[in-house]
This record gives structure tokens, C-alpha cells and sequence, in this order.
């Protein structure tokens, strides 16, 4: 990359994505879902399996990557970051200061417990947790997701519309099996033969994309790992943009999209 104009819709590059924000002019995508390393050296003492420490997750300048990420990002846009709740203070401060508005942290259920930290004197982490922040303001869309409770056209209370048959507004917190997984379960790595210590479920980026994006818009993810929120976007019809510096997990990446 040189810094002349090339084609940044539908492509991965190998790289840190620190080097692919200077190709990336202001206001260029127009949805931003990742998960940046927590700087954790995350290590799963439940699992036989051992992972090698991710690139970056001894510590990244979260403070550039925010205000590159505000930058790219077009007006009246949302944005979703993966954090930690011992991570969140310093992230929502980066993240504020870079000029977003931080509307809510959200928290997903895990698809499996997880087994870092303290096996014995801490409770066990299932739910992974997401800033959602705006540029500017944009409403949800109306999707087809899920279901509300009521009957279509119910009456809630006077001076409010009647109930319509699909969400139009979702809780901030995701549990139960109405709602998909953050995290897939130690099966499907499995069955699959995809091992990332940190891998997201495809169906929970595909209800953010769909809440946040429309078809043909371009979603980024400057830490793509084995490439979920491509993939995403992909089966959603919207345009991919992101960056993966490990070279196995690139490759992985270019197999799951060309399925």
C-alpha cells in the first residue's frame, strides 16, 4: 500500500490495520464492528488446546485506533467495539475522546463458559461485552429479527402506537435463546477445525449489521482474526473492509469466504 487510490470494498488485507487506516479516507465505511486485543495476553486454562499469544494483545495504542476509527467512519454511522469490563473504563475514554458518543454497553451471552483468570475464586465469565457508540446519530433499522411478544397491533398505553409484529428496539443486554450466541461452543471449533482463542459467532455480527447497516454499505473490522464479520457482512450483501496481521488466521479467512 502507497498511499494512491485503490479499490478498499471487499478486501482483506495482511497487515496491521494501523497501516490501513492511512489508505482509508475520512468518512469511507459506513459501519465499524470489531474486536481490538485488550492488551490480556489471554490465556484459557480450561482448554487442552493451547492457543499462541495473539499479535497486539500485549497491548495496541487504543487511543489512535479510536480517533482512526472515528475518522473513516462516514456522519450518522454506528460503531461496535468488543471490550472487557476490567478494559471498558480506559476503551469508553479513548472512544469519548476520539468525538463518539457512547450510547450503551451491551452484553451478549457466551455460546461457552469461559476459562480465563481464576478458576476457583472468581465467577466464571459467559457474556462478552460491546460499546456501541455513534457518530453523530442514526436510528436502528427495522428488521425482521425478532418477534415481539405481543400481538401485532396491541395497545401498550394510551398516546403509544399499537405493537408491531417485529422489535424495533432491543434490550441492551442478550440472554436466552431468542437471542444468538457471542461465542461459539468448544464443538463447533471442533467440527469445524477454525481454533482462535477469541473467535465471534456469524450470527451475532449479522444481527449487528442488520441493526446498524443497509445493503451495499461497508462494514470495517481492523482485527478480522479468522474473518467473522467478513463473513457477515458478506452473507448480509454488504461490502467488507479489514486487516489481519497473523498470517494462519488470514488464510483461514480467505477459506471461509470463498465458501
Amino acid at each position: 500500500m502507497t498511499g494512491g487510490k485503490i479499490d478498499l470494498r471487499n478486501r482483506v488485507f495482511h497487515g496491521d490495520c494501523m497501516d490501513l487506516f492511512e489508505e482509508i479516507p475520512d468518512g469511507y465505511v459506513s459501519m465499524i464492528l470489531t474486536d481490538p486485543p485488550y492488551g490480556i495476553s489471554y490465556k484459557n486454562n480450561f482448554a487442552n488446546r493451547k492457543h499462541d499469544l495473539l499479535p497486539g494483545d500485549d497491548g495496541i495504542d487504543y487511543e489512535r485506533m479510536a480517533r482512526e476509527s472515528y475518522r473513516i467512519l462516514q456522519d450518522n454511522a454506528h460503531a461496535y467495539f468488543f471490550t472487557r469490563f476490567d478494559c471498558y473504563p480506559h476503551h469508553y475514554e479513548c472512544l469519548v475522546k476520539a468525538g463518539f458518543s457512547v450510547k450503551n454497553c451491551m452484553v451478549v451471552e457466551k455460546g461457552n463458559i469461559c476459562g480465563i483468570g481464576d478458576l476457583q475464586g472468581s465467577f466464571a465469565n459467559n457474556a462478552e461485552w460491546i460499546i456501541f457508540c455513534q457518530k453523530g446519530r442514526r436510528l436502528f433499522n427495522h428488521t425482521t429479527l425478532l418477534q415481539n411478544r405481543k400481538k401485532e397491533g396491541s395497545l401498550f398505553q394510551r398516546g403509544r402506537p399499537p405493537s408491531r409484529k417485529y422489535k424495533t428496539r432491543f434490550n441492551a443486554c442478550w440472554f436466552g435463546e431468542e437471542y444468538p450466541k457471542a461465542t461459539y461452543n468448544s464443538a463447533w471449533h471442533i467440527q469445524q477445525g477454525i481454533h482462535h482463542p477469541t473467535i465471534k459467532n456469524v450470527e451475532l455480527l449479522k444481527w449487528l449489521i442488520q441493526i446498524s447497516s443497509l445493503p451495499g454499505e461497508l462494514v470495517f473490522d481492523g482485527f478480522l482474526g479468522t474473518g467473522s464479520t467478513a463473513l457477515a457482512a458478506k452473507q448480509t450483501g454488504r461490502d467488507y473492509l479489514g486487516a489481519e496481521i497473523e498470517h494462519k488466521y488470514y488464510q483461514i479467512i480467505g477459506k471461509r469466504l470463498c465458501c
